[in-house]
């Protein structure tokens, strides 16, 4: 069986959804705390704008640009990523890493630590999140058994909590 596939990853939906969330939460709290506890404690305004500095920078995250990435997987169980903003990928060659260890396959959840594979250089770690809804509807499967498949006989160490 051959496990030789190419995958692009989309920034997930949900994540980005959860982010704004949150960020838009931590911005009614600095208000909250802004104008309820500045009367109270001495350290009130320094708490508003702490909240409001984590608010700001998550909606910022959740809105930025869009960067996709792609892995290939060879049918001998290389790993290539490439890594794209607001560009095709059709032209992009990827760069040889490896799983990392800490990388977790879960049911509905891949949190790929990737890094440059021995011999190559300018890769230090790239977590990949991967959700359901940031590939396309059959790959999220398929990616996650040749994945598993790609780590072979260093599942161990590499792969933390393996749940296929």
């Amino acid at each position: 069986m051959s496990i030789a596939m190419t995958v692009v990853i989309a920034p997930s939906r949900c994540l980005r959804l959860v982010l704004a969330g949150f960020g838009a939460s931590l911005l009614a709290a600095a208000l909250t705390v802004g104008l309820l506890l500045p009367a109270r404690y001495a350290a009130g305004s320094l708490m508003a704008v702490a909240l409001l500095c984590a608010g700001l920078c998550l909606v910022h995250a959740a809105w930025r640009g869009a960067v996709m990435d792609r892995i290939d997987i060879s049918g001998l169980g290389q790993l290539r990523l490439a890594v794209q903003q607001d560009v095709g990928m059709e032209t992009q060659v990827g760069m040889p890493v490896r799983l990392l260890p800490g990388s977790t396959l879960w049911p509905q959840l891949l949190l790929l630590r990737l890094g440059a594979a021995t011999g190559t250089a300018g890769l230090a770690c790239r977590c990949v999140v991967v959700l359901p809804d940031s590939v396309a509807p059959d790959a999220f499967r398929a990616l996650a058994v040749a994945l598993g498949g790609t780590a072979g006989p260093l599942a161990g160490p590499c792969l933390e909590h393996k749940i296929l």
